[in-house]
């Protein structure tokens, strides 16, 4: 485990933040642990990635989820890595989430010129028979989606449980929005030095 690009992240100590300083030391080389002798404080070397609080080995769930990106079925994935099918979907979820903060953090100020504009339908958990108990997400969805050209860039998502001009609209304003947020940040990046 490199030692060299760990700093401790706990903001009472003296040494927060502070790289090469020699005060972070492994704490476990088994569970991938670090420690910070000034204050004892321990993380772990996942910390922020997809791969935190996981169980399983991050070669594993690493094949997983690049199975399921090249459109493998869940149940293939769960039998091809020996494993039930939710925790499959675990690290789906964790996946996507990580997947999100970082498309979130990288791609901003996008110049949108030309807009592929598409709706889907799919289901979250259950196609039909929904109970009361069920959460609002569960059920049929539309995804309404707004690709930037060519560079086939997501610019927004929006999901509803029906397809009516009233979704439409709200999608088409979440759309604006998000351009002319670009916009303005292409904008203040022009005229900045």
């Amino acid at each position: 485990m490199e030692l060299t690009r760990q700093w401790c992240d706990n903001v009472r100590c003296p040494a927060f933040g502070q790289i090469g300083t020699d005060n972070v030391r492994v704490f476990s080389y088994a569970d991938r642990r670090f420690y910070c002798v000034r204050c004892g404080r321990t993380w772990s070397a996942d910390k922020g990635t997809a791969f935190e609080g996981l169980h399983s080995s991050r070669a594993v769930v690493a094949r997983a989820l690049a199975q399921l990106g090249e459109r493998a079925s869940l149940r293939a994935t769960a039998r091809l890595t020996q494993h039930p099918v939710n925790t499959v979907l675990d690290w789906l979820e964790c996946g996507g989430r990580q997947a999100a903060a970082v498309s979130a953090y990288l791609i901003q100020g996008l110049p949108v010129t030309y807009a592929q504009v598409d709706e889907l339908w799919t289901f979250v958990k259950k196609q039909e028979h929904l109970l009361p108990k069920d959460p609002a997400e569960y059920g049929d969805m539309w995804v309404w989606r707004a690709i930037a050209l060519p560079g086939r860039l997501r610019v927004v998502t929006h999901l509803s449980h029906e397809r009516s001009a009233a979704e439409a609209r709200a999608f088409l304003a979440k759309f604006k929005l998000a351009v002319q947020a670009a916009e303005h940040r292409q904008r203040r990046r022009v005229v900045a030095p």
